[in-house]
């Protein structure tokens, strides 16, 4: 009768596990990795030595080391991506002073804008 319980057990853990969602995510990840390695004909070491070129390889941090380097990976690509707004010149012409910015809330534009008008402004700006 405890075979039986241990079999129904253990089949109840094995649904789980193939119910579970990340288990497919990460074989996934695995195979396109296997992939990759196949493809450039490197080896773990070998990949794990581009990622981390000066630290020493170690079992146990492998796979840490991966997912850290992929996912710094990905935080680099989405600065790239990340726009930044453009630098504006503006020239006082009364005084000749110049402020560099990247948006209208500088102080010294804020007071020009009062002192001269708003008006006025976007004309003393430089291309």
């Amino acid at each position: 009768m405890t075979a039986i319980m241990d079999y129904l057990a253990l089949m109840g853990k094995l649904k789980k596990i193939e119910d579970d969602t990340s288990l497919d995510r990460d074989a996934r990840f695995y195979q396109e990795f296997v992939a990759l390695k196949a493809r450039y004909s490197f080896s773990a070491t070998d990949v794990l030595r581009l990622l981390r070129p000066a630290a020493s390889v170690s079992a146990p941090s492998l796979v840490e080391d991966l997912f850290e380097a992929l996912l710094s990976e990905e935080k680099l690509k989405a600065a790239a991506n990340s726009t930044t707004k453009p630098l504006r010149r503006y020239r006082n012409p009364h005084t000749g002073e110049v402020v560099e910015t990247r948006g209208s809330n500088h102080g010294r534009l804020k007071e020009w804008k009062t002192q001269y008008g708003a008006d006025v402004l976007p004309s003393w700006r430089e291309l």
